[in-house]
């Protein structure tokens, strides 16, 4: 502590504050003399650290000096390296610009090889090695042929242009020989030397062409329905040998075309108009057979008699449509191999073929006359049904409900049988259509009004019975009614969940899974149609039961005045 601030905390002018002021000076003496005796005690410590530090700064110096050295060796390596590596890359350049030299000379002498080879194959009759030497120009640099032409030498293709073109005309004659022998070996050998000359189409073109021509044969076999008025399905028959000859002969121009994957469409829209033609010719003798063309009333008669010919235009459909799938599926198989853009041009090349085809026309044919006579078929059978279960005397049951949902399921079981969405979306609409104007409506119309004693709940009043047995059926059938139509809302629920079930594997993706979900969803239109008619019944049953019951209610409430008829 400074003597001024001594000063200011004592009084040095009495003897007491001057002796705490010594007492204080003492004190930090005492301090300080502690804290030197503190610092000379570590003076040795220190003096050894100091030491150690000094000799580290020597070595550190030595450390120094080292690495400035390896500094300068390794700038030394850097620069030794940088020029090694362009050397190295010179060098590189030289040896690629050598073999370029080296691979356009080999070129060259096999251009000239090539040349002569297919001319010496041509005379030889060996069209597999010309084909290959036809591969091996195809395979060569342009480069090759450019540096030798900048030379102004004569252009080296031309010679071998001229024996490519000859190999392909020889190739052809033969090819077009062997089809006509139908040396199937021939046919198969040949064609697969198409694509080694650079030809893959032209060689699909007679593939096809040959294929055709057998399979035109095959299908005008086919064709013929021996018993046109047979009650089986001759029709569908023919039908089926129709497409499964073309789809054998598609099958077989994808197992030959093998070499050139993707040109599939090519081949087909070469077969395609022989199995349109022939579908057409059993369609048409079809129409003619099952007088299609006129109304179903006179047509097919009864209801009973347009089941067979439902089931026929049914299966008729489904062959046509699996035919197609058959198509969809070979075509993806045959550009397995191929780019996503090839492969989606190749399957966009078969959906125009097949939508443009006139077999789809007659699909849309052949479906058209089955909704018709189905829609015939369906209010024909449920006017029947309504007929059998309008209410009569004596009559207490009624099976109006399980006679419509059997026709409504056979139905809708046979358009998805038809393996069309377009066919069973309109078949589900007009079972809609049918459950509610028809079944339900005709419910709606007997419970409006129930009979006079709905229930048997006794008078309050003893009276003499009355035995009445057109009462009690007429009780009956009324609550059969009722029954039914609660039934009928259940049944259509579980039909649009069958119907969705059954049909969701015709659909191709989303949006026709959505059209399928959402006809089926009509049928809830039939099943509130058919809890309103329950409703109703309910309602009316309140209604006729209530006066009854407010009787009972007064007599249990006040039996008084009832004593004297006791």
């Amino acid at each position: 502590m400074s003597l001024s601030l001594l000063l200011e905390k004592y009084d040095v002018s009495t003897d007491e504050g001057l002796q705490k002021a010594l007492n204080e000076i003492e004190k930090e003496e005492s301090e300080v003399d502690e804290a030197l005796s503190g610092v000379l005690s570590r003076a040795c410590s220190l003096e050894g650290r100091l030491r150690a530090a000094s000799q580290a700064y020597t070595k550190l110096n030595e450390v120094k000096t080292d690495a400035q050295v390896a500094a300068d060796m390794v700038d030394k390596t850097a620069g030794l390296a940088r020029d090694v590596s362009a050397k190295v890359r010179q060098l590189d350049l030289a040896r690629s610009r050598v073999a370029e030299c080296q691979r356009r000379v080999h070129d060259l002498i096999d251009l000239q090889l090539c040349s002569a080879g297919v001319e010496a194959a041509i005379k030889a009759h060996d069209y597999e090695t010309g084909a290959g030497h036809v591969s091996r120009f195809l395979s060569m640099d342009p480069g090759s042929v450019a540096a030798a032409r900048a030379r102004g030498a004569p252009d080296p293709r031309d010679a071998m242009t001229r024996a490519a073109n000859t190999l392909y005309e020889h190739l052809v004659r033969k090819f077009e020989e062997a089809a006509r022998k139908e040396d199937e070996q021939s046919v198969e050998r040949l064609f697969k030397l198409f694509p080694q000359i650079g030809r893959a189409e032209e060689g699909v073109d007679l593939l096809a062409k040959y294929l055709a021509t057998q399979t035109d044969v095959a299908i005008r076999r086919a064709c013929v329905v021996t018993d046109a008025r047979s009650e089986a399905a001759v029709f569908a028959d023919a039908v089926t040998r129709v497409v499964e000859a073309g789809g054998a002969a598609l099958q077989r121009a994808r197992r030959m075309a093998a070499p050139a994957p993707g040109k599939l469409p090519r081949a087909l829209r070469a077969l395609q108009p022989h199995v349109c033609s022939g579908v057409r010719r059993v369609f048409t003798e079809m129409v003619a057979a099952r007088r299609l063309e006129s109304e179903p009333a006179r047509g097919v008669g009864s209801a009973l008699s347009a089941e067979p010919v439902l089931a026929e235009l049914a299966l008729t459909h489904s062959r046509i449509w699996l035919y197609f799938t058959f198509i969809r599926r070979q075509t993806e198989a045959d550009a397995s191999t191929l780019k996503e853009a090839e492969k989606k041009a190749c399957i966009d090349a078969v959906e125009k073929i097949i939508a443009e085809c006139d077999l789809m026309r007659t699909a849309q044919d052949i479906l058209a006359y089955y909704l018709a006579l189905e829609r015939y078929f369906l209010e024909e059978s449920v006017n029947k049904a309504l007929k059998m279960a309008t209410p009569q005397i004596g009559v207490t049951t009624s099976s109006l409900v399980d006679d419509v949902f059997f026709i409504a399921r056979k139905v809708i079981r046979r358009a998805v049988s038809s393996c069309s969405v377009d066919g069973a979306c309109a078949v589900l609409n007009e079972v809609s259509s049918q459950l509610e104007r028809g079944a339900a409506a005709a419910l709606r119309r007997w419970l409006r009004a129930p009979p006079i004693e709905p229930l048997a709940l006794a008078s309050p009043r003893p009276q003499r019975p009355m035995d009445d047995p057109d009462a009690e059926a007429q009780r009956m059938l009324y609550l059969a009614h009722m029954n039914e139509a609660e039934a009928g809302a259940e049944w259509s629920e579980r039909l649009a969940s069958e119907a969705c079930a059954a049909a969701s594997s015709l659909a191709r993706g989303p949006p026709e899974l959505a059209k399928l979900t959402s006809c089926a969803a009509g049928l809830g239109t039939a099943a509130a149609a058919f809890r309103a008619a329950h409703e109703l019944a309910l309602s009316a049953l309140v209604a006729a039961l209530q006066p009854k019951l407010a009787a009972w209610a007064q007599r249990l409430a006040d039996p008084a005045p009832h004593a004297g008829t006791c």
